[in-house]
């Protein structure tokens, strides 16, 4: 399948697509962040306007990094995304990403059952009782608050900065140097695809702790069960965006979401 990455031009093209696609999830983070920036009190006195920019900052770089690593270097180790392939005058191949979707959804609430089972399994250790402790209503009007948030960045934006941005050119690289000092090949080999899925999953697990770490004291015991949560999750997500494509990886992350929130929700009202 052509991408129609054969130069910068069409590759700047579907970078362009994906950082506008991604800049939807960033401002939806930038939004919810705006009550935290609030409570301190050398922001509070900044228009709402300014602190929705000021949340946003960081992350407008970042993603505009990430996309145009993953420009360059996805499309050489096969890795796919239809909205690349689109924008950048390529075949997108929609009607198989159609047909990816029930696969994208059962395993992305898929995820959420394994992830509860074993967060379950390690609340003595970790303190914690489930993956979303849901205690009143104040906490479910937040976590109602968190949804745009949850679907818009971390389904798109994370897939983004992590698969896109982290996966593909770990394996390009990783691809690159074994052809160097190895046996070449035409095309990424298996191993070199994993171990780029493992690493970004990684990645995605540690990039969870400093959002953790502003709600609870980081303990050894909630380190390793945060990363290893995300890692099994980033693992899942890695290999469908291996196989199948980045856009069903961003459909599964949301679903994951959608289903931790329904849960949440229908345990809030009844218990």
């Amino acid at each position: 399948m052509n991408d129609g990455s054969s130069t910068w031009g069409a590759a700047a093209r579907g970078a362009v697509a994906l950082y506008v696609l991604g800049m939807v999830g960033v401002a939806a983070l930038a939004i919810h962040s705006v009550p935290s920036l609030r409570a301190i009190p050398e922001l509070a006195v900044l228009s709402y306007p300014t602190l929705v920019l000021v949340a946003a900052a960081n992350s407008t770089v970042l993603l505009a990094v990430f996309v145009a690593l993953g420009a360059a270097t996805a499309p050489r180790t096969g890795l796919h995304s239809h909205v690349f392939a689109w924008a950048s005058g390529g075949s997108p191949d929609w009607d198989a990403y159609r047909r990816s979707l029930p696969l994208a959804v059962g395993l992305g609430a898929a995820l959420f059952v394994l992830i509860t089972v074993i967060d379950v399994a390690l609340a003595p250790f970790t303190g914690l009782e489930s993956v979303e402790a849901i205690g009143d209503a104040t906490v479910l009007e937040d976590l109602l608050a968190s949804v745009p948030m949850r679907l818009l960045y971390g389904g798109i934006t994370e897939e983004l900065l992590l698969r896109w941005g982290v996966m593909a050119p770990i394996a390009f690289v990783l691809w690159w140097v074994r052809n160097r000092i190895g046996e070449q090949t035409e095309e990424p080999p298996t191993a070199v695809l994993w171990v780029a899925i493992f690493a970004s999953a990684v990645a995605f697990g540690v990039g969870h702790l400093p959002a953790l770490a502003s709600t609870f004291d980081l303990t050894p015991a909630l380190v390793v069960r945060t990363v290893l949560l995300n890692t099994i999750v980033g693992v899942a997500l890695g290999w469908l965006f291996w196989r199948r494509s980045l856009e069903t990886a961003m459909v599964a992350h949301a679903a994951f979401h959608v289903v931790l929130v329904a849960v949440s929700v229908v345990a809030m009202l009844l218990f």
